[in-house]
């Protein structure tokens, strides 16, 4: 579980402190809406490029990388695209309400991060090892060729 802090004005404050107290949330779980509409918002027509960790991966980023092996899956690449890791962040208030999110962070990121860039480096390893197979039998064919 991490905490963000960031500065606002004393009059910024006591305005989204008062329009958290119209919709009757805290200010943290009105900012968790806010990051998860606002992201999505932000990106529709502009794009940005986070690697997705290997637990997010989609069916279709498999297929993909499959094809392409040194492509590595990733979010914002697409306009008008998805943001679930932005929209996951809504889910917070209810977990808050419900005070199960800080049983909700049990998740090992430090783990997922190193299964994924081991995963990504035996992809690349694997790759480079039929690339210079490939070569080898095409100068073996070459060879065979020149001594006929």
């Amino acid at each position: 579980m991490k905490t963000i802090s960031f500065r606002l004005t004393d009059k910024q404050h006591h305005y989204l402190a008062a329009v958290a107290k119209d919709q009757m949330r805290s200010v943290e779980q009105l900012l968790w809406m806010a990051l998860s509409e606002g992201i999505p918002y932000m990106f529709t027509e502009e794009t940005y490029c986070v690697d997705k960790l290997q637990c997010d991966f989609t069916d279709e980023d498999r297929e993909s990388m499959a094809k392409y092996p040194l492509a590595t899956p990733c979010y914002g690449t697409q306009y008008y695209g998805d943001h679930p890791w932005a929209e996951e962040i809504r889910g917070n208030v209810l977990s808050d309400i419900e005070h199960e999110l800080e049983q909700a962070d049990s998740f090992d990121l430090q783990a997922e991060i190193t299964r994924t860039n081991e995963l990504h480096a035996q992809r690349k390893q694997d790759y480079e090892a039929k690339e210079a197979a490939k070569k080898e039998e095409e100068a073996a064919k070459k060879e065979q060729e020149a001594a006929q």
